[in-house]
C-alpha cells in the first residue's frame, strides 16, 4: 500500500472497529467487543504514525509510540486510556472481564481515539 494512503487506511479503520465494539456490546459478547475497543485506539495510533511517515509494527511499538505521544501532548489521559485498553485487549483471550468493566474503559477508550485522530489529516499530507 502506498505510504501516503496508509494513514487514511488506519484512520477508517479506527472508526469502523469503535462501530463494532458498540455492535457486540449491545450483542452481549464482550470479548469481542473488548477486542474491538482496543482494535480502535491501535488503528488511531497507527494512523497518526503513518500520517508522520512512520510505521508501528508490534505491540511494543504502539505502546512506546502511545507514551511518548502522551508526554510530548502532556495528556496522561491518553496513556491512561491505553493501559485500559489492553486490559481490554487481554479480556479477548482471557474472558474475565463483565460488562461494567468494560462500560467503564468505552468513554477513555472514545475520547483518546478523538482526541488522536483529530491530530490526523483528513487526506494525504501535503494536498
Amino acid at each position: 500500500m502506498d505510504e501516503k494512503k496508509r494513514f487514511q487506511k488506519y484512520k477508517e479503520q479506527s472508526s469502523h472497529y469503535f462501530e463494532n465494539a458498540l455492535h457486540f456490546i449491545d450483542a452481549g459478547d464482550i470479548e469481542k467487543a473488548s477486542e474491538f475497543l482496543w482494535g480502535s485506539l491501535t488503528q488511531a495510533l497507527k494512523a497518526l504514525a503513518a500520517s508522520k511517515g512512520m510505521q508501528l509494527r508490534s505491540h511494543r511499538d504502539i505502546r512506546e509510540y502511545t507514551m511518548e505521544l502522551a508526554k510530548a501532548l502532556k495528556d496522561e489521559s491518553i496513556k491512561n486510556a491505553f493501559i485500559g485498553a489492553e486490559s481490554l485487549h487481554s479480556n479477548f483471550y482471557e474472558s474475565g472481564l463483565t460488562l461494567e468493566d468494560l462500560s467503564i474503559r468505552i468513554p477513555d477508550v472514545k475520547s483518546a481515539v478523538a482526541k488522536i485522530l483529530s491530530l490526523v489529516p483528513a487526506s494525504e499530507p501535503g494536498k
